[in-house]
Formats: structure tokens, C-alpha cells, sequence
């Protein structure tokens, strides 16, 4: 190439605007018809494959370069960011290393069970309740009424 670099746009024969698949489509079909190999070697084909692959690699790179920051406050916000996440990625890892405090065991893991907390006071309670019910219903009243009627038993 000369020491003025041609437009790598101009190269390859798109606009600045391309998309990137319209880039790469382009490319691969230019360099399919230039390459070498299938030219017989010619220097003229040589010559015109590396004019696309440089145009097409200084697309790539000015592409995929980060645009540039204005503002040196910016620059200075980002540094100090970055500063305080190594700081506390390497407090997480501190605290990873460290040995957890011993958990200490539940009552119930002791095998220490009050009255209120075991199945037969469950239990027992479900019993009262029920024999409560019972004696409180108007049938088993009326039942014994008339027991008493019929066994001359009077209240």
C-alpha cells in the first residue's frame, strides 16, 4: 500500500454505515474472487487480497475501539469503581477463607422435648377437645334423658 492509506470503506466497497453482517457478506465475497490461490498466483490478485484484508481489519479496529472519554472526571470515577470492586471482590474472598462460626444445635437436636411441644400432648389435646364436644351436644343430653326415663332415674 502507498504511505496515504485509502478509505478501508472505499476498499471494500461500502458505506460507512454497513451493518456487520453486510461487512463480513462483502469481505468474504471479495475475498473469494481475489485470493491468490484461485487466481493462479497472480501478483495483481495478491496485491488487491491485501488491500482487503488491511481495509477490512482497520474496520474491524476502528469498530470495536472504545470511543474516547471526554471528560477526565469520567476517567477518574471509573478508576476509583474499579478500585473499590477489587477491594471488595478481595473481601469476599477473605470472608470465603474464613471458617464459619460452629453452629450451635437446636433443642430438638439436644433431644430436649417440653410437654408442649411432643406428639402426645398434641394428642391429648385433640382427645379433650373431642370427649368436650361430645358431652356438650344436645344429642348425647337428650340420650341421657332418656335413659333416665326409662330406668326411672330422675335428675
Amino acid at each position: 500500500m502507498t504511505s496515504a492509506a485509502p478509505d478501508p470503506y472505499a476498499v471494500l466497497g461500502v458505506r460507512p454505515d454497513a451493518s456487520d453482517d453486510e461487512l463480513r457478506r462483502v469481505h468474504r465475497t471479495l475475498v473469494k474472487r481475489h485470493h491468490p490461490d484461485h487466481n493462479g498466483g497472480s501478483a495483481e490478485s495478491a496485491t488487491r487480497f491485501a488491500q482487503i484484508q488491511e481495509a477490512y481489519a482497520a474496520i474491524l479496529r476502528q469498530r470495536r475501539a472504545p470511543a474516547p472519554v471526554a471528560d477526565p472526571a469520567v476517567e477518574d470515577r471509573i478508576a476509583d469503581l474499579e478500585r473499590e470492586l477489587r477491594a471488595k471482590r478481595a473481601a469476599e474472598r477473605r470472608a470465603a477463607k474464613a471458617p464459619a462460626p460452629p453452629r450451635r444445635p437446636t433443642p430438638e437436636e439436644l433431644g430436649y422435648y417440653s410437654t408442649q411441644d411432643s406428639f402426645t400432648k398434641i394428642i391429648d389435646d385433640a382427645a379433650d377437645e373431642l370427649i368436650d364436644r361430645i358431652q356438650g351436644s344436645d344429642r348425647k343430653r337428650q340420650f341421657s334423658r332418656r335413659l333416665s326415663e326409662l330406668f326411672g332415674n330422675e335428675d
